[in-house]
């Protein structure tokens, strides 16, 4: 059975709030030079990452709008509360440093422009999130059980495809100056580092004291407070445990090993790894 409703599109699976009609459309999607982009697959992190550049900008003078009226959702996405994809929408925004998010696999990007954000949670990280999401609802039929969740995700078999795949598409950018890679273990382990790293990306120069400001409120807990005044719903319920390793807590040590293994097999010469701990 689907772990969630999907639809495949080029080989990869996309929920059905993402149409073919918006996917064929979007490699026309005019990119300008200061427009800021955040992509990541679910559940990583990307609503964090958002957030911090929000700040940046409305310190910076950049924008007095607040962070939800920065946001329209992932471009390729329809919102429950929107009447068109996020990618009209931006596309009739007049302001620059226009911030958007994307969940779309490399290849399949309307092309390259400067602010480009890949920002993933290891494996372990990501998988307990979507699988909560599905337990909380919004799929269909039988809901499934761990174990076939995690066999479904290995397998690619969830919305916007195996995990490993897309993030992929997007580390062989690594090195074009246009694109900053950021891990989730890493913000979590240094975020006044991570803030200064992102900040100096987007030429964005500010002193001390307002980036260490920037970074004391953007911790897990501070956001999740911010979510949790939002005027959407569906916002204040994103935050999770916000913590690297809660992965003990589910996996059994044999899914543990075999997670290990997959994710040698898939990422084994590609210079990319992930701390688990």
């Amino acid at each position: 059975m689907a772990v969630r409703e999907f639809w495949a599109y080029k080989e990869t699976h996309f929920p059905p709030n993402v149409t073919k009609e918006t996917l064929e459309a979007l490699p026309d999607f005019q990119i300008r030079d200061d427009d800021i982009v955040v992509a990541s697959y679910p559940k990583a992190g990307s609503n964090w990452l958002l957030g911090i550049v929000c700040k940046l900008l409305r310190s910076a003078d950049k924008t007095e709008e607040s962070a939800e009226s920065l946001l329209t959702g992932p471009m390729e996405m329809t919102l429950p509360t929107a009447e068109h994809a996020g990618y009209v929408t931006l596309a009739e925004d007049p302001r620059s440093d226009r911030l958007r998010a994307t969940r779309g696999v490399q290849a399949a990007e309307p092309g390259k422009s400067a602010g480009d954000d890949e920002e993933p949670e290891g494996l372990r990280g990501v998988i307990l999130p979507l699988q909560q999401e599905t337990l909380s609802g919004g799929g269909s039929g039988r809901t499934p059980v761990w174990k076939e969740y995690a066999q479904a995700f290995v397998g690619g078999k969830v919305k916007y495809g195996d995990y490993c795949d897309h993030v992929l598409g997007w580390w062989q950018m690594r090195d074009d100056p246009h694109f900053l890679f950021l891990k989730y273990e890493d913000m979590k382990k240094d975020l006044l580092s991570s803030v200064k790293t992102i900040a100096t990306f987007l030429e964005i120069a500010l002193d001390e004291a307002t980036i260490a400001t920037i970074a004391e409120e953007s911790t897990f807990n501070r956001m999740k407070e911010d979510f949790g005044r939002s005027k959407w719903p569906t916002k204040r319920i994103i935050p999770r445990k916000g913590i690297v390793g809660d992965w003990k807590n589910w996996l059994s040590p044999d899914e543990s090993k075999a997670f290990d293994s997959w994710c040698e097999w898939k990422l084994s010469g590609t210079g990319l790894s992930f701390d688990f701990e």
